[in-house]
């Protein structure tokens, strides 16, 4: 059996990333929990392209997409 090579990036977060004001207040509105895991996700998918997501065109939307990507909810998404 062949051994896939694995690569792992690194993303760098601020210590008080989940203190800070902004991440608070999304986490106190109805589902901001679900959007700061996609926000995480996002920002994990994006490594391989350095920082960038690219629409390849696979579903209707760039929401859509992402949603399959990342395995969410297209309304949470948009």
């Amino acid at each position: 059996m062949a051994l896939k090579n694995k690569r792992y990036f690194w993303i760098q977060l601020a210590q008080d990333f989940f203190k800070s004001k902004e991440m608070k207040l999304l986490r106190k509105i109805a589902g901001g929990d679900t959007h700061t895991i996609i926000y995480l996700k996002m920002m994990l998918i994006s490594l391989e392209d350095g920082g960038h997501i690219y629409y390849d065109g696979l579903a209707d939307n760039l929401a859509e997409e992402i949603a399959l990507v990342i395995d969410e909810n297209v309304e949470d998404i948009k």
